[in-house]
């Protein structure tokens, strides 16, 4: 921010008659960073579980080279295909015969459906779903972790870790004859896409860091490459390869197997995005709270409060203060319940009870998992409003 007084007034105006806490989305922001993310050279598929709001999604599926949707649950994707969406890659297990029978009804009625699988149940119970006419689709979901001298680097994924356990599983979608056919495969090398560069509690560990994400990068690619050309050969049609998270887009999109990569946090660029080299992405999205006491002098309390992200418990997780300058939680208290207090600085403005205070979450998609609606904002006002899937009834995380 160039001028953080003159943006806080911008949104203090948009914000006048708007009911608080609210969630809001800065519209220009969250424009510049969809073409950013597609400036790799591959196409780019939208992560819902980051996103959680289909208005947005339209949005960025109208935009260059966005190709369709990664879902996290078939209950989430069948409720999107409601809203009119299509080409989805469902990229979390099926685990329940129910979900099974979702995803199936939906390859039935003409979607386009990629089921992640990466075991036989999962297989089973997929083509115990089959209903008559085309077969589902699914996707081989490749763990991607690095693991030197028998470590492991990344996250606990899948259990499909070479060429022999890709072709075995291959070999069991084949014997669904025909009920299912496999047509894709991803691999998300979460020990690059989701470690930051710059880390600020620990950077003494960035070095080694960053040594991991340069050795993961061509570990990563040779798996990508022997699982493919062992699938092609065994004849499956594998013609999607899906790959990277907004951490590690360059990488990803630089592997020649890929066909495609995945971005979701990246739109909104949450907090724990600032620390990664060369993204150049805007703060987009943003819940505002209302002051509405001062105790004493230097202070301010709002009604409302934060919530931490997912992950390792830390600092890092929790909400940081965006606007106005010079605001911040206070150390003994934290991001409250119903009420959060604030020292306020002697270099922030002149604050009134009644004026927002913004923040931004350290996660993208779990934001608005606390909103029924969130605010679009374009320039200082508000230029609509859109249903959350948390609004639309989505039993979600």
């Amino acid at each position: 921010m160039q001028e953080p007084l003159l943006e806080w007034e911008r949104f203090r105006r948009a914000l006048a008659d708007e009911d608080l806490p609210a969630a809001l989305i800065d519209l220009d922001a969250l424009e510049a960073n969809a073409v950013v993310l597609a400036g790799r050279g591959k196409p780019v598929r939208v992560a819902t579980k980051s996103i959680r709001c289909p208005e947005i999604l339209r949005l960025l599926l109208a935009m260059p080279d966005m190709v369709g949707l990664m879902t996290w649950s078939a209950p989430e994707t069948a409720l999107l295909a409601e809203q009119g969406f299509d080409d989805f890659l469902v990229a979390y297990p099926i685990a329940r015969a129910g979900d099974a029978r979702r995803i199936a009804a939906l390859t039935a009625a003409g979607k386009t459906v990629r089921a992640v699988i990466d075991a036989p149940e999962q297989v089973a119970l997929l083509a115990a779903a089959h209903q008559a006419g085309p077969p589902i689709r699914v996707c081989l979901d490749v763990d991607a972790s690095w693991r030197p001298a028998g470590a492991h680097l990344g996250v606990r994924r899948s259990p499909i870790r070479d060429a022999a356990a890709a072709v075995a599983l291959g070999r069991a979608v084949r014997a669904t004859e025909g009920r299912l056919v496999l047509d894709a495969m991803m691999a998300y090398e979460a020990q690059v896409a989701g470690m930051a560069d710059i880390n600020p509690g620990s950077r003494w560990l960035d070095p080694a860091r960053g040594w991991i994400k340069s050795r993961s990068v061509p570990a990563v690619a040779r798996l990508r490459r022997g699982v493919h050309d062992a699938l092609l050969e065994e004849g499956h049609p594998v013609g999607l390869v899906n790959g990277g998270g907004t951490g590690s887009l360059d990488s990803t999109s630089a592997d020649p197997v890929v066909t495609e990569v995945t971005a979701g946090s990246g739109f909104f660029a949450p907090h724990l995005f600032d620390h990664y080299h060369g993204l150049g992405l805007r703060p987009a999205a943003f819940f505002a709270l209302e002051i509405v006491r001062r105790s004493d002098p230097g202070f301010a309390t709002c009604a409302g409060g934060g919530w931490p992200a997912s992950g390792e418990i830390g600092p890092s997780r929790s909400p940081k203060v965006h606007l106005p300058p010079g605001v911040a939680p206070l150390a003994l208290e934290g991001w409250g319940e119903v009420q959060t207090p604030f020292a306020i600085a002697p270099n922030a403005p002149p604050l009134q009870i009644g004026d927002p205070i913004l923040a931004r979450h350290a996660k993208a998609g779990e934001l608005l998992e606390h909103f029924a609606e969130v605010l679009l904002v374009r320039g200082d006002r508000v230029v609509g409003r859109a249903p959350t899937l948390r609004g639309l009834g989505s039993r979600s995380g």
